[in-house]
C-alpha cells in the first residue's frame, strides 16, 4: 500500500468515527462480517480500518467501491463471494465492532448470526421438479442442521435458528436460479416462499 493510499484510508477511517451514526444508517442493509455487533452499535464502533478485509483469506468483505462518510463500512456480497468462517476479521478488528469468535465449529454455530436464509421455492430446482440440486446442502458448514434436504425431491428446507448467514448457499445456488439469497436478521421477509 502506497503513502497516497494509506493517508486516504486514515482519513476515511478518522472522519467516519464523526459522522453521527443517523447518516450512516441511511445505507442499505448489508450482511456484516461475523461477529459484527447489533447494526446501530456496529455504525458507531466500526473506523472503516479495512483491516477485515485485509485478513478474508476468499476477499468476502468488501467496502463500497465509492467512499462517502455514510458508507465507508464492511459488508458481505453472498451472492458474490460467501464468508468462510475462518474467523480472522474478528481476531483483528481494533475497535471490537466485530466480537473476536474463536474459529471451532461449534463455537462458530453458537456465535454467528450474520444473517437469515430466504428460499424462494418457486425457483429452486427441487421444490419445482424441474431437476436435482443440492449443492445448497453440499457446501453448509452444518449442513442438516442449518438446511436438510426433505421430501422425495430432496428438498432443501432451511432451519434459520441454526444458519450462521455465512452465505456458502447463496454462492452456491445456479445462478440463472438464484432461489436463495441471505439477508441481515433484520431485514428478513418472509422465509420461504
Amino acid at each position: 500500500m502506497n503513502r497516497r493510499a494509506l493517508i486516504a484510508m486514515a482519513a476515511t477511517a478518522a472522519t467516519a468515527r464523526l459522522l453521527p451514526t443517523q447518516a450512516r444508517a441511511q445505507s442499505p442493509a448489508r450482511l456484516r462480517p461475523p461477529g459484527a455487533l447489533t447494526e446501530e452499535a456496529f455504525q458507531r464502533a466500526c473506523i472503516g480500518c479495512f483491516r477485515c478485509a485485509e485478513v478474508c483469506p476468499v476477499l468476502a468483505i468488501r467496502f463500497p467501491r465509492t467512499f462517502s462518510l455514510e458508507s465507508a463500512l464492511p459488508f458481505i456480497e453472498a451472492r458474490e463471494r460467501a464468508c468462510v468462517l475462518c474467523m480472522k476479521c474478528t481476531q483483528v478488528c481494533p475497535t471490537d465492532a466485530l466480537t473476536e469468535i474463536a474459529p471451532q465449529p461449534d463455537v462458530v454455530a453458537a456465535s454467528v448470526r450474520m444473517g437469515e436464509p430466504v428460499l424462494d421455492r418457486s425457483r429452486c430446482l427441487p421444490w419445482t421438479g424441474q431437476g436435482n440440486c443440492r449443492l445448497c446442502h453440499t457446501v453448509c458448514p452444518y449442513a442438516d442442521r442449518a438446511v436438510e434436504v426433505v421430501g422425495p425431491a430432496a428438498a432443501p428446507f432451511f432451519h434459520r435458528e441454526a444458519c450462521v448467514g455465512c452465505g456458502l448457499c447463496e454462492e452456491a445456488c445456479p445462478p440463472d436460479v438464484h432461489a436463495i439469497r441471505i439477508v441481515p436478521p433484520l431485514a428478513s421477509p418472509e422465509r420461504e416462499r
